[in-house]
């Protein structure tokens, strides 16, 4: 079976260690062929000349306005041109039988639904996240009307979660669990690395992972902080990536022991892991939480370290995971996990079954038996987007941010071409060129 993967993270994102471009890899490592749709072009497609394919949106003929009112939460607009180019890419690349995997409800994308049945596709949503609980917290890219079609609509339902699974069924559905992996050679190959030098405290703490306040509990790393100023705690990753919500910096910049890194690349986050005594998921108290199956949990595991997360009881039967339900807990749960003793033999063994490959192969296995329904006429959906007044806010204010961006670039050039001109009586004059 072939296959097309309708990604909302960009290939490269985050070293391209998130589910999509893992199962995609996987699949293709497995002589199967990928053609693997993201929003708009990564920086890096490396696809070590594996039988994968990468595209994006803005490729296929949908424009940055499009992308960027579909990120919003609106009208995703025209998706014809993009459906032809998508339906001929496909017919070149991909072989009958195929399957188009949805990773999350994302308007541009779902709306494509029976466009692909009509091309006898099996649709499967393999739901990366709770997304049921993702417009509560202001991720307007996830249309809700989107996620009831792909429930009601898949040929197959999987979700990295039991909760998530549970909630994909309240349209009388069956959800398969497919949790997530880790590439374990990443971390046991640079175990014997120099640790990064960082600086060190009675206990070292990590954390990597995007710094947003839906995913990162900022209070609960205050109250550490605060209650143990003898331990140091560093922090990994993009801060504060969308200027309307609560800044995480803005709350924790005023602690001495707290350490801001920044982006770091993939490929160097096992250098820190050697530095740090326990890594942490502090996970805010909400629904989302309880439905992620956090990547970084595995790779801190990988890296052979304890982690301590919080209000993520999906997590308590990992080996070397401890989960607190308060800020006390946290802070006696970081004590206990710098006391423990990792077992590496057994833990290697534990997560040689966490691999990617694994993952892929039991997607594989749901559906190799699964057949698509009968095909309901070539359309493209209109769009599933009804943004409330918060949501054309937002999007009104990112506008007039590129705005006031875009008149200061212009402003500087003004301002250079002007000294230029003043300058050029005094430069030497260039020999003709002959």
């Amino acid at each position: 079976m072939d296959f097309l993967y309708f990604s909302t993270l960009n290939f490269d994102e985050a070293g391209g260690a998130h589910n999509p471009t893992q199962i995609a890899r996987a699949l293709a490592q497995r002589g199967q062929r990928v053609l693997f749709v993201e929003p708009q072009p990564s920086a890096t497609r490396e696809t070590a000349a594996l039988p994968l394919e990468i595209v994006a949106l803005t490729e296929l003929g949908s424009s940055p306005t499009q992308l960027r009112r579909a990120w919003f939460g609106l009208d995703s607009g025209e998706m014809e041109p993009v459906a032809r180019a998508l339906g001929e890419r496909a017919s070149k690349f991909l072989s009958a039988p195929r399957a188009a995997i949805f990773a999350a409800p994302f308007d541009p994308y779902v709306r494509l639904a029976p466009f692909l049945r009509a091309r006898n596709f099996l649709l499967v949503y393999y739901a990366m996240d709770d997304f049921t609980a993702a417009p509560a917290l202001g991720h307007t890219q996830f249309a809700p009307a989107a996620e009831e079609y792909l429930t009601r609509h898949a040929d197959v339902l999987c979700a990295v979660t039991p909760h998530t699974a549970k909630t994909l069924e309240r349209f009388g559905g069956s959800a398969r669990v497919i949790p997530n992996g880790v590439n374990v050679e990443t971390f046991s190959a640079r175990r014997a690395s120099p640790p990064a030098q960082i600086q060190r405290g009675a206990l070292t703490l990590g954390f990597w992972g995007t710094l947003i306040d839906s995913m990162f509990d900022a209070d609960l790393i205050a109250h550490v902080a605060r209650t143990q100023p003898q331990w140091n705690i560093h922090l990994l990753g993009a801060p504060d990536p969308e200027p309307h919500r609560p800044s995480i910096v803005a709350r924790l910049k005023s602690f001495d022991n707290i350490f801001f890194h920044g982006a770091v690349p993939h490929a160097e986050l096992p250098r820190y892991a050697a530095a740090f005594d326990v890594c942490l998921a502090p996970f805010p108290d909400n629904a989302f939480t309880r439905g992620r199956d956090p990547i970084k949990a595995y790779e801190y595991l990988a890296a052979h370290k304890p982690v301590v997360a919080s209000y993520a009881p999906q997590l308590a039967t990992l080996p070397y995971v401890f989960v607190a339900q308060s800020p006390a807990e946290f802070s006696a749960a970081i004590e206990q996990a710098a006391r423990a003793q990792l077992d590496g033999g057994a833990l290697d063994a534990f997560l040689a079954s966490q691999a990617w490959s694994a993952r892929a192969d039991a997607l594989g296995e749901i559906l190799r038996d699964a057949k698509p329904a009968a095909r309901d006429g070539e359309k493209i959906l209109p769009t599933f987007a009804a943004p409330d007044a918060a949501a054309t806010l937002r999007y009104a204010e990112r506008l007039e941010r590129e705005l006031a961006d875009t008149q200061a670039w212009a402003l500087e050039l003004e301002t250079i071409a002007k000294t230029r001109r003043g300058l050029k009586r005094f430069l030497p004059s260039r020999p003709k060129q002959i």
